[in-house]
């Protein structure tokens, strides 16, 4: 039975730690994905209906550079407008305006953008799409796509062709389906003129609140806003946490059915040890005493079975990548032999990763969890009068 219990434990423990190192390998791929390609980890925004020059903006840029926090400043223009490709039904896109260096110059942004198709090559009237949004345009590298051209306001909507220089994946599949690079000089024949922003990259992204506060003072003669990714980006890294706590919560009930289990052995083995009790009592051993052996019992099979199943999950949720590429590996040469297995699993599940956080939390849940069962076995041992025992023996 003790075996059996710390099986089950290690079980609900390896389980528990293999499903939450995926859930976070795909959280942590949005939010790497946001912050790194999507949005900033500060942004400035400038003073509505303030008209700044070029000079003012450099030097704004140059000012914000300057801060030893800051590891890269990028001006950027975006808009929302419909693209045409080969097939005829237009499909909106999220156009973001940027510099034709940003992929040689933002690591962060290279690492996390997968061009599948072509270069990031923004020169001249270059674009690079998303990977969905390109499917549903039917275009690839050297297509071309027909952006509507809002220009100036009060002026009559045209057309502006682009030609489709890369194709992009990334973890964020939203990004995937609306999302296209274009450079500055583009964005303003789309979009009209207007000031752009400056998205801030930080050395150390859990300290941007002390860069804001320290740019914030440097910046107030120029006007404008600092924003940081907590603000923007709130709701959604929310839902995230509220995701991943509940299925902690949901997975943890593993652990009530294991709780019973070994309250009813422990149970069962104050029944048969009774007249053993018994004879440690009548020796002169305190209830608590008593107690205490159950206690400790339950504490070693929460913990040998905790130590066991966070070893496994580590070692399984490290690496659910290399285990679906050998499944899918298997299921090629199955699939050579006319015998088809399930569908391809690597599309959804590209990376996982394992936080210590997690390990130890889990841990912590089996060791109490356990220890909670046995206390009504040592309860009842504790209990007993051993001279009621021994006369009926």
């Amino acid at each position: 039975m003790f075996i059996f219990s710390v099986v089950l434990i290690g079980m609900g423990v390896a389980t528990l730690n293999t499903v939450l190192a995926v859930m976070n390998g795909l959280q942590q791929g949005y939010i790497r994905s946001i912050l790194e390609i999507g949005s900033y980890h500060l942004l400035w925004s400038p003073e509505p209906g303030f008209d700044y020059e070029p000079a003012e903006l450099r030097e704004v840029a140059g000012k914000i550079s300057d801060s030893e926090e800051v590891l890269l400043t990028v001006e950027f223009r975006e808009g929302q407008t419909m693209l045409t490709g080969a097939r005829p039904s237009p499909h909106g896109s999220l156009i973001r305006g940027v510099a034709p260096s940003l992929y040689g110059e933002d690591l962060a942004f290279a690492r996390l953008m997968d061009i599948v198709d072509g270069s990031f090559d923004l020169s001249g009237n270059g674009t690079v799409v998303g990977f969905e949004l390109a499917n549903k345009l039917g275009v690839k590298s050297g297509s071309r796509v027909l952006a509507l051209n809002l220009g100036e306001p009060g002026m009559s909507p045209g057309e502006i062709e682009l030609e489709v220089r890369g194709v992009f994946k990334c973890a964020y599949r939203n990004y995937e389906a609306a999302m296209t690079f274009v450079s500055l000089e583009t964005a303003e024949e789309i979009f009209g003129y207007a000031v752009p922003e400056l998205g801030i990259k930080l050395r150390r992204l859990e300290r941007d609140r002390a860069a804001m506060s320290s740019l914030e003072s440097v910046l107030d003669e120029h006007g404008g806003s600092l924003s940081s990714w907590r603000d923007s980006n709130r709701s959604f890294f929310g839902a995230l946490r509220t995701e991943k706590m509940m299925m902690l919560l949901l997975l943890a009930l593993i652990f009530v059915v294991v709780a019973v289990n070994i309250d009813h052995s422990l149970r069962r083995m104050v029944t048969e040890r009774i007249e053993d009790i018994s004879i440690i009592k009548a020796m002169g051993a305190s209830p608590g005493d008593v107690r205490s052996i159950f206690l400790r019992q339950g504490f070693i099979i929460g913990g040998y079975g905790g130590i066991i199943g966070s070893v496994l999950g580590v070692l399984i949720g490290g690496n659910v990548d290399s285990i679906i590429r050998a499944a899918e590996q298997i299921a090629s040469y199955f699939s050579a032999l006319g015998v088809y297995l399930s569908p391809s699993l690597g599309e959804f599940f590209k990376s996982s990763e394992v936080m210590a956080q997690d390990v130890l939390t889990i841990l912590s849940i089996a060791v109490l969890m356990s220890l909670f069962a046995a206390i009504r076995a040592a309860s009842q041992a504790a209990s007993g009068k051993p001279a009621e025992v021994l006369r009926s023996e």
